[in-house]
This record gives structure tokens, C-alpha cells and sequence, in this order.
């Protein structure tokens, strides 16, 4: 999306009214827009929640976290385009997919739009909101664009060093017209704005809620998703400290058995920190979030790599599926079963999940040089709960860089398709092991996409392109 539309796209559908109470499986009924559109705490809940419509990527009909399950899986070489048998180069045909490079508009959407919401409610006063509530809701939009800020510098910056130039732009006001031309800021700047809302949302947002809208426990884990990018001084400490938070206070716990979560509860998992909720009846539009694994507009598998990562583990009968037609490719049936028909549990995706909170901290308890063997501890309690006993190559990794190849490998067994996951834990190991892992890599400036052409000719403040692309 270009992003001079930005702020019309916003102010057609970031103040619609449409009831006070959030609701994530109705949209708008009208387009009309009041100047003084948030003016109260009712009209601000209405805001907030179209800013969680864009976090969801939602339209009329269905929510649409395709990308999130889809990108991170082709870049780290697990997931393949198989249509048309697929690509004789997946990650060149991923990094050239302007669908990708299209999620700079996506996440500046939903960065602008949290933007509307913070931008008014910090200007009414107090007494428009019962106690607390006011801050609650900062909270919240301060929680979405730090994740929207937070995509854009792991998708487009290089967020691997802390000394870098090549941030992304940092937006902390609403767009408009006469204020949309910003020059890029620096990685250090990007990561200090991001953790400074994050705290802010730890401090502020809701402790209990339903597990579709954020709050404190989600932003302590997106926070340790941040300190793990950057890496320097006590990231690692504090890491491991929000884990032990999480898991000893919040109100999580690891599914007894993963498929469960996947096939049967969805959203009511007890280990769901932060979810995406279908639309009413998405299950029923054809070209939904399952029609992708599915084979309907566009069929994305499980690759060998995949295939062969689930050999002796029994994940393997429910996650991949039979040989799709004639190709090298298997069905993914994570999330679709093996029959393959859309269900609403099929539609939901997941943003947040406690067993990613156990695996970071695992890689931050190896990475602060401490003890391996608390590690282990860890990594085991998330692989006892997807069926394995047999610890073996666990209890073989006695090297920092053999044990962080084991949990990488849990990351991607456990979470790929999710919230490309699986492509960040691996970027963050050492660049050597990135290369023997996805060979394809050669150089660092694979690890990030190029900003969008058309961000330059709209915004000519933006700075210098990412090394080793064009302009």
C-alpha cells in the first residue's frame, strides 16, 4: 500500500461507528466520519477496536493472517509455494513476491491507526473515563504499534545491529497530508521507541481479558521477542526474568498435547496468549486462510526440509500431509486435518503462544553464557508436550552453539506457519550455522526486504535504500 493513502484509508475506516463493546467478527455499518470522532471511553473502544481489525488484517468476510502464517515458513526454506510443482528457488521467488513487500503498508496502517487512538484519547480529559480505562487503552495501541513498528524493523531493517543507520520510520503521530514525509530512523532509535511502548503497555494494558485483544502478559512476551533481536547488554537477563514472569503468574499453561490446540480447541487453549479470531462463517468463504494449504487459489506445502525435520517425532502424522498431486511437495495440515475442509478452529491463527515464551527463554538462558542445563529443562517441558520421550539429542548439545541449534529446530517443529517465527530464531543464530541451515544465504542482506519503491517517490525524506537493493 502506498502510503500517501494511508491516511484516507484511515479516515474512511478507522472511526466508523460500529458499538461500543469490541467485537472482532463485525465490521462497520456505515462510513461516515465525525471530526470529533473519539470524544468519550465509548468511542474510543470503537477506535481501538479498528485498530485491532487491522492487526488481524481483517475485511468483510474473514480475517486474513495468511502472510503471517506463509512468510517466515518460505524465507527459512520450510514452506514452499507448490503450485505449479513451485519454484526452482523459493526464497528468490519469496523475496521477489511484492505481496511481502507489500507489508510495509499493512504494518503502517495498523501503526497509523493505533496512532489515531493514541493521538485523541491522550487528549481527553480524565474524568471521560472510568478510572483506569483511559490508560488501558493506551496501553493496548501502544502494544499494537510497538508489534507494527516492531514487524517493520525485523521485515526492513537491520535489526541484527544496533549501530545500523537502516531503521525503519518511526511514526508516532497520526498521518496526514502536511506531516507524512519522515526520513527512516536508526536501528538503536527504532528499538529505544519500541521498547519505551512496550513498557508502557506492560505497565498499563489490561492484566485479564479475552485472549483476542492484548495486554500485559502479550506485551511481556513481545518484549522478549525485541530484546532477543537486539542482544546487547542484559537483554538476555531480562528475557529470561518476563519468562519467568509469564509462566509463574500468568494465567497460561502449555497444552497437554499440541494437536489439541490446533485441531480441536483453538482459541479455547489455555496456552493461547494472543489469537486471531475468524470471521462469522469464514469457514465458509472459499478462499479463506485454509484455502491456502488446501489447493484452492493457491496451495502452500510442507518441503522436503520440513518432511524430513519430523522424521521420529509424531508431530509428523498431523502436520504433514499426503504427496500434493505429482509434485516433490507434501500437504501442511497443521491447521486443516487431514481431510482438508475449513472448520472455524482451521481459520483461527495465532500471534502469541506460551510455548514460544519457554523456547525464548531457553535461548536466552544459553545465549547470557549461564548453565545449560536449566536450558534443557525448558526445551524438554516443550517437547514432552507434543508426544516425545526420547531426549537424546538434547542431552547431547553440550555447547552453546549445539544447544541453540536444537531449540531453533523446536521453534520451527513447534511454531512454523505462525507469526514467522521460525524465520527470526533463525536469523538470530550465529551467521555460520544461518548458512549450513539455509544455504541459499550468502550474505546478511538477504536477512531483510527492500523498501517499497513507491515509499520513496511518496515520501522523499526516507533515506537510503537497504544495501543491495535499488532504489
Amino acid at each position: 500500500m502506498k502510503k500517501i493513502f494511508i491516511y484516507a484509508l484511515l479516515m474512511a475506516g478507522l472511526f466508523m461507528p460500529f458499538g461500543c463493546k469490541k467485537q472482532l467478527d463485525k465490521l462497520p455499518d456505515n462510513a461516515k466520519v465525525e471530526g470529533n470522532a473519539i470524544t468519550d471511553q465509548p468511542s474510543a473502544i470503537v477506535a481501538l477496536n479498528g485498530v485491532y481489525f487491522r492487526f488481524a488484517n481483517a475485511s468483510n468476510t474473514r480475517t486474513d493472517w495468511s502472510v503471517n502464517q506463509i512468510m517466515g515458513g518460505r524465507f527459512s526454506g520450510y514452506l514452499v509455494d507448490a503450485t505449479g510443482n513451485g519454484g526452482a528457488n523459493d526464497e528468490i521467488n519469496a523475496f521477489d513476491n511484492t505481496g511481502y513487500i507489500s507489508q510495509w503498508g499493512r504494518y503502517y496502517s495498523l501503526v497509523n491507526a493505533a496512532n489515531g487512538v493514541i493521538g485523541a484519547v491522550e487528549g481527553l480529559a480524565d474524568n471521560k473515563f472510568v478510572a483506569g480505562k483511559k490508560q488501558q487503552i493506551l496501553g493496548e495501541a501502544r502494544f499494537l504499534r510497538a508489534y507494527g513498528h516492531f514487524k517493520l524493523l525485523s521485515y526492513f531493517g537491520q535489526w541484527f545491529d544496533v549501530n545500523s543507520a537502516y531503521g525503519v520510520i518511526i511514526q508516532d503521530q497520526f498521518i496526514t497530508l502536511t506531516n507524512k514525509d519522515k526520513a527512516r530512523g536508526t536501528v538503536k532509535e527504532c528499538y529505544d521507541f519500541i521498547l519505551t511502548d512496550i513498557d508502557y503497555a506492560i505497565a498499563n494494558a489490561p492484566v485479564t481479558g479475552p485472549n483476542v485483544y492484548a495486554g500485559k502478559w502479550t506485551a511481556m512476551a513481545l518484549k522478549m521477542r525485541v530484546l532477543l533481536s537486539r542482544g546487547q547488554g542484559d537483554d538476555y537477563a531480562q528475557t529470561v526474568t518476563l519468562a519467568n514472569s509469564i509462566i509463574n503468574e500468568g494465567p497460561y499453561a502449555l497444552e497437554p498435547n499440541l494437536r489439541d490446540l490446533f485441531y480441536t480447541k483453538g482459541l479455547a487453549s489455555t496456552e493461547v496468549m494472543l489469537g486471531i479470531k475468524p470471521q462469522a462463517n469464514q469457514d465458509q468463504v472459499y478462499e479463506n486462510m485454509s484455502g491456502n494449504f488446501i489447493g484452492r487459489s493457491f496451495i502452500y506445502g510442507a518441503n522436503q526440509n520440513l518432511i524430513n525435520l519430523y522424521n521420529n517425532d509424531p508431530r509428523k502424522a498431523w502436520i504433514i500431509g499426503t504427496q500434493y498431486r505429482t509434485s516433490a511437495f507434501n500437504y501442511f495440515i497443521k491447521f486443516v486435518q487431514p481431510t482438508r475442509i475449513s472448520t472455524v478452529v482451521s481459520e483461527t491463527a495465532y500471534a502469541f503462544r506460551l510455548t514460544e515464551v519457554y523456547l525464548m527463554q531457553a535461548e536466552a538462558m544459553v545465549r547470557s553464557g549461564g548453565a545449560l542445563a536449566p536450558a534443557k529443562t525448558r526445551l524438554k517441558e516443550v517437547l514432552s508436550k507434543s508426544g516425545l520421550t526420547d531426549f537424546t539429542a538434547v542431552d547431547a548439545a553440550n555447547t552453546t552453539d549445539e544447544l541453540l541449534r536444537q531449540i531453533y529446530l523446536e521453534y520451527v517443529r513447534n511454531m512454523v506457519g505462525e507469526d514467522g517465527i521460525e524465520w527470526m530464531a533463525l536469523l538470530r543464530l550465529p551467521f555460520a550455522m544461518v548458512q549450513q541451515l539455509r544455504p541459499t544465504i550468502t550474505n546478511k542482506i538477504q536477512y531483510i526486504l527492500p523498501i517499497p519503491k513507491a515509499e520513496f517517490l511518496q515520501n522523499p525524506k526516507t533515506g537510503e535504500q537497504n544495501p543491495g537493493y535499488s532504489r
